[in-house]
């Protein structure tokens, strides 16, 4: 596999903490091992897919309150936002 960035090859898969903003914009999130890419040349990198995956995962499911870190499956599995709720 190449890298998505400089072409190089031999990319490997690997996981990466990173830091998200939030929705809202005021706070952040430490999101942990998250499947990502390694490149000799570039260093590790998340997919333009997973970025957009972890953007929709956080406007689109209920997460813990006042956590400041949350791994990625635990995110996955999060419960979906109840946005039609009638309380």
């Amino acid at each position: 596999m190449n890298c998505m960035w400089c072409d190089a090859p031999g990319v490997t898969k690997t996981k990466k903490d990173c830091y998200w903003i939030m929705p809202d914009g005021r706070s952040a999130i430490e999101i942990l091992k998250i499947p990502a890419f390694t490149c000799k040349a570039c260093g590790s990198y998340l997919s333009d897919e997973m970025n957009h995956e972890i953007d929709m995962a956080l406007y689109a499911r209920e997460l813990p309150q006042n956590e400041k870190q949350i791994t990625y499956q635990q995110l996955m599995k999060s419960p979906y936002k109840n946005i039609f709720s009638m309380e």
